[in-house]
C-alpha cells in the first residue's frame, strides 16, 4: 500500500504511515469501497449487464483514480458495446498511471495491431454521426441506409441498433424494430434506452381489442349516408358579426401578448450581451492581475539578489583574512547562480549548505558579514534538511541502515526543530542492535521533544531496548 501524503511504502496492518504518521484509517475504508464496487461491477460484466458495470466502475474510479484493474475492466465494456474511442481512451489514462505491469498496454497493442477492423470501427463512427445527422433533418430513408453498413461494420454498436429501431418505429415497423432492440439486449441486458423502446412496443391487448372493435364499426358505418332535410338558405347575419369579433379578438392578441414577447426577446439579448461583455472584461482583468503578480514577483527576487550583491560589495575585509571570507562569498555566489533556476527542485540546496557548515562564525568580525551568514542558513537550511531527511528515509526504508545515518545526522545539523530525523536514527541504531545509541536518541525524542507525534512510540521503543540490554 502507498501512503497518500509522502508516497511511502506501508505494510498492510499499520494504521498509521510510519514516515508522516498520517491516519489511514479512513483511506482504507475508501479503498476497499472502491474494490467493492469494482468487484460489483466485474459480476456485472460477466452477466452481460454493461451499463449496471458502467455504473458501478464509475464510482469505484471516483473513490481511487489509481485502481487501474476497475479503469482496464471499464474500457472492456466500452469496447464490447461498440464505444472503440471511450474504450482506447480509459486504456491510455491507466498506462499513464501505471506505466508497468498493466493490462492496458497489451488491449491498446491488440486494437492498434489490426489496421483495418480499426479503420472499419472509425467508419462506422462517422457513419452513425451522419445517420444521426440524416435523422435530425427527417430524412430517415438515408439514415436507415447509414446505419445498416454502421451495423455491418460493428455489430456491436449498440447506439446504432437502437437508432435503427426507433427509426422502424417511426415509419410503423414494429418488427424490424423489435429484431434490432433484441440484438441490441443480447449485448446489454439492462440498457435503459433498449428496455425504454421495446416498452413502447408493448400494446396492451385490451387497447387491440378496442381498436379493432372501433375499426369494424366504422367500416360498417361509414357506408351509411346520412339523410339531410331540405332547409332555404337565407342570409346570415351572425357570420359578419363573428368575423368582425374574430378580426378584434386577434388584433388584441397580438397587442398584449406578441408583442410583449418580442420586447422581451430584445431585452434577454442585451442582456445576454451585456453578461458575455463583463464575464470577458472579468477574465481579462484577471489575467492582467496574474501578470501584475508575476512582474512583482519577478521584481522582488530581483531586489533581494542587488541587496546581497550590495552587502557583499559593501564588504571591507582585510587582505591576510581572505580565507576566512572566501566560504561565504561562494555561498553567496552559488545562492544567487542558484536563485535563478525558475524549477526550485534544480536548485543545489544541500551544496551551499555543505559550505555553509564550514564558515566559523566567531572568527567575523563585522556584523555585516554575520548577518549575511544568518540570512543565507535562515533561506537554505530548511530545505537542504528535508531533502537530507527524505534521503535517510529512503534508504531507511530500504534496510540500509548505516548509510541513512549520515543523512540524518546532516539533517539535524541544518534543521534541530525536526523530530523526525532524531526519531529514525534511534530506530536506525535499533535495527543495527546498537542498543545504547538507540536510547540515547530514543531519550533525545522525549526530552527535546515532548508532545511529538513520536514521543508515544520512543517511549514503547526504548522500553524494548532497555529489556534487551538487561
Amino acid at each position: 500500500m502507498i501512503c497518500p501524503n509522502c508516497g511511502s511504502n506501508i505494510s498492510d496492518g499499520r494504521k498509521r504511515c510510519e514516515r508522516c504518521g498520517m491516519d489511514l484509517s479512513l483511506y482504507r475504508k475508501i479503498i476497499y469501497a472502491s474494490n467493492q464496487y469494482y468487484n460489483n461491477g466485474l459480476a456485472k460484466a460477466k452477466v452481460r449487464d454493461l451499463s449496471g458495470a458502467i455504473t458501478a466502475l464509475r464510482n469505484s474510479l471516483e473513490l481511487n483514480k489509481l485502481n487501474t484493474n476497475a479503469r482496464n475492466l471499464l474500457g472492456l465494456v466500452y469496447f464490447e458495446m461498440g464505444e472503440t474511442v471511450a474504450a482506447l481512451s480509459e486504456w491510455v489514462i491507466s498506462k499513464h498511471l501505471q506505466p508497468e505491469d498493466n493490462n492496458a498496454e497489451e488491449y491498446i497493442s491488440r486494437v492498434q495491431s489490426n489496421p483495418t477492423k480499426l479503420e472499419y470501427q472509425n467508419q462506422a463512427i462517422k457513419r452513425y454521426n451522419t445517420a444521426l445527422n440524416y435523422a435530425k433533418r427527417k430524412s430517415d430513408d438515408l439514415a436507415v441506409i447509414q446505419l445498416k453498413k454502421v451495423i455491418s461494420l460493428n455489430p456491436h454498436f449498440i447506439r446504432a441498433y437502437q437508432l435503427l429501431s426507433l427509426l422502424y418505429m417511426k415509419s410503423g415497423e414494429n418488427d424490424k424494430a423489435e429484431r434490432m432492440l433484441a440484438k441490441a439486449a443480447k449485448i446489454d441486458v439492462s440498457n435503459n434506452t433498449t428496455l425504454r423502446y421495446r416498452k413502447e412496443l408493448e400494446v396492451p391487448a385490451a387497447l387491440k381489442d378496442s381498436d379493432n372493435n372501433s375499426e369494424a364499426t366504422n367500416s360498417t358505418t361509414s357506408s351509411i349516408m346520412p339523410v339531410s332535410s331540405y332547409k332555404e338558405d337565407k342570409p346570415n347575419i351572425m357570420a359578419f358579426v363573428n368575423l368582425v369579433v374574430g378580426v378584434i379578438i386577434g388584433i388584441a392578441v397580438t397587442a398584449f401578448l406578441i408583442i410583449p414577447s418580442i420586447d422581451k426577446k430584445h431585452n434577454m439579448n442585451d442582456n445576454l450581451n451585456y453578461i458575455d461583455y463583463s464575464s470577458g472584461l472579468a477574465i481579462q482583468e484577471e489575467k492582467d492581475k496574474t501578470i501584475k503578480d508575476l512582474q512583482q514577483k519577478n521584481t522582488d527576487l530581483q531586489d533581494q539578489v542587488n541587496k546581497l550583491q550590495k552587502e557583499v560589495d559593501s564588504f571591507a575585509t582585510p587582505e591576510d583574512s581572505n580565507a576566512i571570507y572566501n566560504p561565504l562569498f561562494e555561498a553567496v555566489d552559488r545562492y544567487m547562480t542558484e536563485m535563478t533556476k525558475t524549477n526550485a527542485k534544480d536548485r543545489d540546496y544541500t551544496g551551499i549548505a555543505e559550505i555553509l557548515a564550514t564558515i566559523d562564525e566567531d572568527k567575523y568580525e563585522s556584523e555585516t558579514s554575520i548577518a549575511l551568514l544568518k540570512r543565507l542558513q535562515q533561506e537554505v537550511y530548511p530545505t537542504a534538511a528535508q531533502i537530507h531527511y527524505d534521503l535517510g528515509h529512503n534508504l531507511y526504508s530500504s534496510a540500509k541502515y548505516e548509510e541513512s545515518l549520515a543523512e540524518f545526522a546532516k539533517s539535524m545539523t541544518y534543521d534541530p526543530t525536526n523530530v523526525n530525523p532524531v526519531y529514525f536514527t534511534a530506530r536506525a541504531y535499533h535495527r543495527l542492535k546498537d542498543y545504547d545509541n538507540a536510547a540515547l536518541y530514543y531519550n533525545r525524542v522525549l526530552s527535546d521533544y515532548p508532545g511529538s507525534r513520536r514521543e508515544r512510540n520512543a517511549k514503547d521503543f526504548l522500553a524494548q531496548v532497555q529489556s534487551a540490554v538487561e
